[in-house]
Parts: structure tokens; sequence; C-alpha cells
């Protein structure tokens, strides 16, 4: 890896990257999965509410970094945004599938926490938005970019889940 000198300012933004890019970083693919396969599969978690299809998520969301690995320029980000894009494919399923499902069917709920049974009264974007921010400490720009929204837009939809989920609370 070469890098370049800059010229540092302190607190300046070069100042930032120079502070990232010295951070141990994964260089192959087996590093990356073995350092980032379990915090992916907790953030997959929060968002899904169930363990088994956030290890799903993660695992294909890893399969298919392995295919482009050469192309990347960002694995850890690129394998963020594809469990983040793969737990909304599977609330647009689960909302297909109950949307067929006959409504006098019983439904069970298996919520063994309650922070994932009160994340779960959240649109999938509002819940991958909270998690983001709250959970994985993502700044606006960062989430917009792994959401596929406007920076500006983080912010009024992290109101609406907060006052959503205070809704659910009380």
């Amino acid at each position: 890896m070469v890098m370049e000198e800059i010229e540092v300012q302190p607190g300046s933004l070069a100042d930032e990257i120079e502070v990232e890019s010295t951070r141990a970083t994964p260089v192959t693919f087996s590093e990356l999965y073995e350092h980032d396969f379990l915090p992916l599969v907790r953030l997959a978690t929060l968002m899904t509410s169930r363990v088994e299809v956030a290890r799903d998520i993660v695992q294909d969301a890893f399969v298919k970094l392995h295919v482009k690995w050469a192309t990347v320029r960002n694995p850890a980000a690129y394998v963020r945004r594809s469990v983040v894009n793969g737990c909304r494919s599977y609330h647009r399923r689960e909302m297909r599938w109950r949307g067929r499902k006959q409504s006098d069917e019983p439904t069970a709920t298996l919520d063994v926490d309650d922070t994932l049974s009160t994340l779960s009264a959240l649109t999938p974007k509002q819940r991958a938005i909270i998690v983001l921010k709250f959970y994985e400490g993502c700044n606006e720009h960062e989430i917009a970019e792994i959401v596929g929204c406007r920076p500006g837009s983080v912010g009024p939809t992290v109101q609406r889940a907060l006052t959503r989920l205070r809704e659910v609370q009380t």
C-alpha cells in the first residue's frame, strides 16, 4: 500500500483520513471475514430480529463480495451496504408473504429481547437508519450512502422513528 505525503493541518479532513488509514484494516478476504462477520451478524440481527436470517444475509453478502473482490475499492463498506440491502430485501419479502397470508391465522411472535420487538414497530428503512445511527455510530452522510437516500432525509427519518418508538413504549 502506497501512502502519499499530505501536508496535514491539525483538525483538517486530511488529519482524519490519516488517522483512519493508520488503523489496522483487513487486507485479505479471510481477514475481513474474520474481523467483520460477527459485528455484521449483530447489525443484521437488530435489523431483522432473527439470528438465523441475519447469518444467512451476512453470509450472502460475503459471497457477493468474494465474487467481486478484485474490483471492489472498499470491501468493508461494500459488505456492510450489502448486509443492509439484504435486510431491507428480507423485510420486503416478509411484507409480501404476510399480505398473502390469511388474516385469521394466529401469528406467533418469538421476540426474546425487548429491543428487537420494539424495533420491529418501525419500517425497514427507519429500522436501518436507527440501527446504523445508534448501534453502529454512523453519521448522516454514511447512513445516507449505506441506505441509499439523501443525507438531508436521514434526520427527519430518525425523528419520525424515535416518535414511533416512544408511542410503542407507552
